[in-house]
């Protein structure tokens, strides 16, 4: 079966964003599973991170292994975490993708859960390898609350 150029752009484009995609899910699972390694993958060697901490504090970070050490570091704070990926606008243009990004999360500290909408503003480009990466991520929380800490359990059968 031929496609006619028209399609061939379509196909293409779709394409790319599910390689976009995957970057954006690949993240959240690394992050939550503490897969440092494979986080690692995520980024450029240059990339640029800025992590809002607070309405008014702000750390941002330069390089994908510096990234990468921080969370690794700062994820020991943290008994477990979930993330929850949104709504995603994905826009790409040749080897560069922009996304627009929801996601939300719950983060356990000690025996308390801190419960957050977040906003992410993102840079991608497509390696020689056809991987995408990080080359820039902006991560906003747009509102948060707490809620404590309960024990899963399991109903006996």
């Amino acid at each position: 079966m031929a496609f006619t150029p028209a399609e061939e752009a379509s196909i293409r484009k779709e394409l790319d964003q599910i390689g976009v995609r995957k970057t954006l899910d690949r993240y959240f699972h690394c992050v939550d599973a503490g897969d440092w390694d494979l986080l690692a993958t995520c980024f450029t060697d240059d990339a640029l991170f800025e992590f809002n901490l607070s309405a008014t504090e702000k750390k941002v970070l330069q390089g994908g292994k510096v990234i990468t050490d921080y969370f690794h570091d700062r994820n020991r704070l943290f008994k477990t975490k979930t993330h929850y990926v949104g709504h995603a606008e994905i826009i790409v243009t040749g080897d560069t993708a922009k996304v627009d990004l929801y996601a939300l999360s719950n983060i356990v500290i000690d025996d308390r859960i801190s419960i957050r909408g977040l906003r992410y503003a993102d840079e991608l480009v497509r390696g020689a390898d056809g991987n995408w990466r990080f080359r820039k991520r902006i991560h906003r929380a747009l509102w948060s609350h707490y809620a404590t800490f309960v024990e899963p359990e399991v109903p006996k059968s």
